[in-house]
């Protein structure tokens, strides 16, 4: 934080005056290190495999073994978490994620005529499949329809 995002560091340190526990993540010890109350060394290279396994537990604690409606409703609202994506086959046999589902990927495009091929699909809280707005098919050739919303187009 200091080195890297020196405009922002101000806002690291007031948080620490108003007690905030902070923790460094770092194989090094790092000039952000020794400014945090805790500090977490990874093995290097391990980084990204803990990274994914705090979001592994955060994922199965909060969203499917005891959901909270705060964390189901920040997924909905923020991250891309209600869209579908492709699943793609590899050489092993396994699948791996592939790209977002579009509305051009279904048989009548969720009825959508402009520009299918550029927007995403989601589970509505029903379970439909719906076309939220949002997503970059919307932000041409439809006038005021381009902020991503919690509902469905239409």
């Amino acid at each position: 934080m200091p080195q890297t995002r020196t405009p922002d560091a101000h806002f690291f340190t007031e948080v620490r005056y108003k007690g905030t526990k902070t923790i460094a993540i770092s194989p090094d010890y790092s000039e952000v290190a020794k400014l945090c109350d805790q500090w977490l060394s990874p093995k290097q290279g391990t980084d990204s495999a803990l990274a994914m396994a705090m979001g592994h537990v955060i994922l199965k604690e909060f969203h499917l073994d005891n959901p909270s409606e705060y964390f189901l409703n920040y997924a909905r609202r923020y991250t891309d978490m209600p869209m579908l994506v492709l699943l793609e086959p590899d050489e092993s046999g396994y699948y791996t994620s592939g790209r977002l589902l579009r509305a051009a990927d279904l048989t009548d495009a969720l009825g959508e005529a402009n520009n299918p091929d550029w927007k995403t699909v989601a589970f509505s809280e029903t379970g439909d499949l719906v076309v939220p707005n949002g997503s970059i098919g919307f932000r041409w050739r439809e006038k005021g329809k381009w902020n991503l919303e919690p509902q469905a187009a239409g």
